[in-house]
Order: C-alpha cells, then structure tokens, then sequence
C-alpha cells in the first residue's frame, strides 16, 4: 500500500483542519443566535428552529473534517494505517437503516413539537446520515478503499471545498444566463412592462404569494419557457455538477489507484455531495413538510453516490489505460444521463400543479405529477440495482485480479 504523496497530504489536511475549524466556529455562533432566541419566546418559531438545525448540520461538518487532519497528519509523521477491515459494517448500516424508517415516519410529529428546537436537529443528523452510509457501505463492499487518510480526506474536501465550488459556479452560470435572458426579453414587446410589475410585487413585502405564484405559472404555459428550464435544470447542472463532484479523485490522478478504489472515492465524493446538500435542505424543516424533503434526499443521496462512483471509475480506468479514454467519456455521460433524468421528472413532479392544461383534459396535470413521481420511484430502483451491480462486479474483477498474482 503506498502512502499518499506528502503534497496531497498537505492539501487535504489544510483544507480539513481549515473546515473543520470554520464549522465548528459557525455551530458556535448559531447555537447562541438560537439560544438567544429561546429565551425571549414561549414557543420557538420556525426560523428559530432553523438555528439549531443549522447549528448540527455546521458541528457534523466540522467533526467529519476531524478524521481528514489526524489521519493526514499521522501519514505526514511516517505513520501509514492499512484500510480497516469492515466485515460486519454493512450488517450494522443495513440495521440503520431500520431505524431510519421508524424516524421517517416520527419526523412529522417531532418538527411540528414544541420541543422541535431540541429534538429535530438530531433527527435532521440522523435520517441524513443513515441512508448515505448505507450507499456507501453497498458500494464498498467486499472492496478495498485504500488508506484511511485518503478515503477521509476526500470527504472532508468534498465538504469543504467541492460542494461550496460548485454552488459558486453554478450562481456564476446561472447569473449569465439570467443576464442573458434579461437582454433578450428586453427586445420583446411587453415584456419590460412584465418584469417590472414582477420587480415591484417582489419588493414589496406585503403582497400576496398566490399573486407572485399565478404571474408564475403564467409564464410556464409557454413552451419556450419550459424549454429553458429544462435545458438548465436537466441539461446544464447536471453536466456542471458531475464534472465537479469527484473532484476529490482528480488529487490522487498519480497514485497507483484501480478501478475500484476509483469507485468508491467518487462514492464518497457523491456522498460527501449530497451529505451537506440534503442537511441544508432539511435544515429548514419545521413547517410540517419534512417527511415529504427527507424522502426525496434520500434518493438524490443515492443519486450522487451512484453518478459520482461512475465517474470515479471511469477517471481510474482512463489513467491506468490512457488510450482507453471513452470509459471516461461514457462514465460521464451515463451519470449526466441519470442525473438529468432525475432532474427532469422531479421538475415535472413538481410545476405539473401550475400547468394551466386544456378543459377539455382535466385531471391531466394529476397524472403528469403522479407519473414523474412514478418514474422517480422507477430510478430510485434502478440506482440501487446498479450500486449493487457495480459493487458485484468489482468484487468479481478483484477476485480474478487476486487469483493471478
């Protein structure tokens, strides 16, 4: 086993130590904001809630950053931990996950609780965390990750850094093509006129909701509209974000790394993803709308788990094959093909209620809701199906592998 290079150790414990120190500090800060808050209330708000969810998300982040220093440090000194042996691990995650559905269903009693400033953000911990170990279990069974260090730090620089890089771009992206658009719907007729009656009533804090919702649902009757949504939420993000979420793997581009180990770094990479992605989401239960969130994040954890071991697999297999690089190639498609897929039938999922469809077809929007949620359930099968597959057929390879030497 081959200790990291000492640069990529430096790398990566900088940039844990730097993380964990940031989320810690932030935990600090908003567990007194909620504590303040606390005390000048009878019954905490939902906003107040919000600061002690944030305050766990913030302090998990931080102590999954922990293992990232000391272990990179130890390998710094000379000291190399062989990959611990996890026969049982995904005996104890399957359990979990057991667990996970009796919390699911006591998710909506406790955030709509008085005590929900208390009870709720360890809950937000563990439904999160639950279904992504288990993924990550199904795809590192049986498989050696190589060394500590390195399977912890890049999901301490998937936290850190990866995730806040690609939100970054994607606002940049975003922010152009608002730009853009702006210029071109500037040149039409009419359309000023409806970009500032929209300016106005989003200024203005005492208008009504349903009237912003209605102007809305107006615009997504044209098709050029729903063209563009799509093209961005089903198109553009996902290519954006499956190049950026193993970035982690890219480090380690001149280490004798196999395809497996490839695997499960961009498993842990899409892990780490969708670890901070979904705390934040959740983060902001409180409203009574939680089950609904925690049950459509657990299938876009396993969403990213499954996308970004692809891609990990395919970056491995190119550079241990250079003249072989369509595995990359078709590794990056297929996991923008299921990205995108999700992306498109959750957008479906959910404008089908604001689509103002033809009288004479009523109970339509319905179906097109209640399908795309069908299909989402379909993928959610198929992601897992291929999790196990991939898993299966790495564990046969590195059998065959074993055999020969």
């Amino acid at each position: 086993m081959q200790p990291t290079a000492r640069w990529r150790n430096w790398l990566l414990l900088i940039v844990c130590a730097c993380g964990s120190l940031f989320a810690f500090g932030f935990s600090v800060i908003l567990l007194i904001s909620g504590i303040s808050g606390l005390l000048g209330t009878h019954f905490p708000s939902t906003e107040m809630v919000s600061f002690f969810n944030l305050a766990w998300v913030s302090g998990l982040v931080g102590g999954l950053c922990l293992p990232g220093v000391v272990l990179n440090v130890q390998e710094l000194r000379g000291k190399t931990y062989p990959a611990p042996q996890k026969r049982r691990s995904f005996l104890f995650a399957s359990a979990a996950m057991l667990l996970w559905a009796v919390l699911a269903l006591l998710f909506h009693t406790v955030e709509t609780s008085r005590l929900a400033w208390l009870l709720l953000p360890p809950l937000i911990v563990l439904v999160t965390i639950i279904p992504i170990w288990w993924f990550i279990e199904i795809a590192s069974r049986g498989l050696d990750p190589g060394p500590p260090a390195r399977t912890w730090g890049m999901i301490g620089f998937s936290l850190v850094f990866t995730l806040p890089l690609t939100l970054l771009i994607s606002v940049l992206v975003l922010a152009v093509l608002l730009v853009g658009a702006g210029i071109f719907l500037s040149t039409q007729p009419g359309m000023v006129e409806q970009m500032t009656r929209v300016t106005q009533l989003l200024a203005n804090p005492e208008t009504d909701p349903q009237i912003i919702l209605d102007l809305f649902s107006s615009w997504l009757q044209q098709p050029g509209v729903i063209l563009a949504v799509l093209t961005l939420v089903a198109g553009v993000f996902p290519m954006l974000e499956e190049f950026l979420k193993p970035l982690a793997v890219w480090l380690f581009a001149g280490e004798r790394l196999n395809p497996a180990q490839g695997f499960i770094g961009g498993a842990l990479c899409g892990g780490g993803f969708a670890l901070w992605e979904n705390l934040t989401v959740l983060s902001t239960a409180g409203d009574g709308s939680g089950t609904t969130i925690l049950l459509g994040r657990a299938g876009t954890a396993l969403l990213h788990v499954v996308t970004a071991g692809i891609v990990g697999w395919g970056m491995v297999s190119a550079w241990q094959d250079r003249p072989n690089l369509l595995r990359l190639v078709g590794a990056y498609l297929a996991a923008i093909l299921l990205h995108g897929g999700w992306n498109f039938f959750g957008l479906f999922a959910g404008i089908a209620p604001l689509l103002h469809l033809p009288e004479e077809l009523p109970g339509l929007a319905e179906t097109i809701g209640s399908s795309a949620l069908a299909i989402l359930f379909a993928m959610v099968i198929l992601n897992l199906i291929l999790l196990v597959w991939i898993n299966f057929h790495l564990r046969k390879k590195q059998g065959a592998s074993n055999d020969t030497i």
